[in-house]
C-alpha cells in the first residue's frame, strides 16, 4: 500500500486489521497509533523502507500507543505541582460506572482549579500540554482560548481505558469514595 509517497509493508496493513477488529471503538486509537508510526518511522526509516511492522510495534502498537504517549508527556510536565495538577485534572474530568469504566465528565476550568488547588496558569498550562498539535487529549482543541467558563473534556474514552496512570488514579478514587 503507498500513502503521501510512502510504502506501507503488507504485515502492517494485515497486523492493523486483526488489531483493529470489527469494533468501531478502535479507530481513533488506529488513527493516533498510525499517527506515531508515520512519525517514528520518518525519524527512523532506512533508505526507502517502507512503514512496517517494526515502527508499529515501537510506538506500542494500538494497544500502548495512546498510553505511552500521554506517558511522555506527562514525564515533560516540569515539576511536581504540575504532575499533580495533572493527576486532579483527568480524575476531575473521569466518572466510575457500577461496571468500573471510566466515563467522560466534562468540566468547566473553575471548577477544575479548585479541585487541582491550581492558580488558572498553571492550570492552562498542563492543558495545553495535553491538547497540542499531534495530541488533542483534551477539548477544546488548541485553537480555542481558555477561560474560567470554558468546558474541559476528554477528547474520547477510550483514553480512560488505555492509559494505565489514568485507570490506576481513577480506581484509587473509587475505592477513596466506597470507604469514606
Amino acid at each position: 500500500m503507498v500513502t503521501k509517497g510512502a510504502q506501507i509493508a503488507e504485515d502492517l496493513v494485515e497486523q492493523l486489521l486483526a488489531d483493529v477488529g470489527d469494533d468501531p471503538d478502535q479507530l481513533p486509537i488506529m488513527q493516533h497509533a498510525m499517527m506515531r508510526t508515520w512519525e517514528y518511522w520518518i525519524l527512523n526509516r532506512i533508505g526507502e523502507q517502507p512503514i512496517g511492522l517494526d515502527h508499529y510495534t515501537a510506538i506500542g502498537t494500538m494497544k500502548e500507543a495512546l498510553s505511552v504517549h500521554l506517558e511522555e508527556i506527562f514525564a515533560d510536565l516540569r515539576d511536581d505541582k504540575s504532575k499533580y495538577t495533572a493527576e486532579k485534572l483527568f480524575k476531575a474530568l473521569t466518572d466510575i460506572t457500577q461496571e468500573n469504566r471510566g466515563t467522560r465528565r466534562p468540566t468547566k476550568l473553575k471548577e477544575i482549579m479548585t479541585l487541582a488547588e491550581s492558580r488558572e496558569e498553571e492550570l492552562i498550562r498542563v492543558i495545553d500540554n495535553f491538547r497540542k498539535p499531534g495530541c488533542a487529549f483534551l477539548m477544546p482543541s488548541a485553537s480555542v482560548g481558555l477561560d474560567l467558563d470554558t468546558i474541559i473534556d476528554i477528547s474520547h474514552e477510550s483514553i480512560m481505558r488505555v492509559w494505565t496512570r489514568l485507570r490506576n488514579w481513577s480506581t484509587i478514587a473509587s475505592m477513596l469514595r466506597l470507604y469514606a
